[in-house]
């Protein structure tokens, strides 16, 4: 991984799985990535989710936090959206050091950031307990896999605009590249999920609970949850470097076709 903070998942049996059983043969596909265009580059604030204090996130089937997977998946994107050019890349803990959201939000102000993408792994389904290495114990579901998009519709209709359509082009983009959409089953009362594009949700959390870094940024700002942590065919998955690198092409090109570059 290019991150020292590695979330490698353990060794597990190898007739443990089956691959990525439901979806698409070629899961996840490499798509193309127009060049971009203008005379500056895209400058994306990338979010490691969680890693701020007293808060890892939630532990994986593998029992690996979400900071940390978080981490090393965004040092391996930074990477590969530098590769592509056209694009500047300021993650929030470079270091998978301790950021208050606070902190990140203000960062993400002062470097000009055009777009904030928030990188998290959601929990779905009713775990189970299991030892992927016969020994530790960790909880597994394969229940209700795939990714979704989030963004909150709280602030001036110019922002809210933008944040959808931030949304709704990396949702495209990533469902382009074959990437599975959760459909929100047990989103109820949490995200409204948006008809117009497949695997985007708003956020309707009460309101003291709404998310902060969706509501709070001046930029289009959304939380991409790459998958269900407690599902070890997707958790396997994104511990392959090709799937991180479609990933990240998916990324870039929703990115840029949602800023019109």
């Amino acid at each position: 991984m290019a991150n020292e903070a590695s979330s490698s998942a353990p060794e597990a049996k190898a007739d443990v799985f089956d691959g990525p059983i439901g979806w698409p043969e070629l899961w996840p596909e490499e798509i193309d990535v127009p060049a971009v265009t203008g005379k500056k580059p895209i400058v994306v604030y990338l979010d490691a989710g969680h890693g701020a204090k007293n808060n890892p996130g939630a532990s994986s089937c593998f029992c690996v936090d979400e900071q940390d997977f978080t981490s090393s998946l965004a040092h391996d994107v930074e990477a590969d959206l530098t590769a592509l050019g056209g694009f500047k890349v300021v993650l929030s803990r470079p270091d998978a050091e301790m950021v208050q959201y606070a902190e990140r939000v203000e960062a993400a102000r002062r470097v000009g950031a055009d777009a904030f993408v928030s990188l998290h792994s959601d929990i779905r389904g009713k775990p189970e307990e299991w030892r992927p290495d016969g020994q530790t114990v960790c909880r597994r579901s394969e229940e209700a896999p795939g990714f979704s998009v989030l963004y909150s519709d709280e602030g001036t209709p110019e922002l809210v605009t933008a944040r959808k359509r931030l949304a709704d082009s990396i949702a495209s983009t990533m469902l382009e590249a074959s990437f599975a959409p959760y459909l929100g089953k047990e989103y109820v009362d949490l995200y409204e999920p948006i008809p117009s594009e497949t695997g985007v949700f708003v956020d309707r959390h009460e309101d003291k609970k709404r998310i902060f870094i969706l509501r709070r940024t001046v930029m289009p700002t959304v939380i991409v949850e790459t998958h269900n942590a407690l599902d070890p065919r997707e958790a396997l998955a994104f511990e392959d470097p090709i799937v991180r690198r479609n990933f990240s092409r998916a990324l870039a090109k929703g990115i840029a076709l949602a800023l019109g570059r």
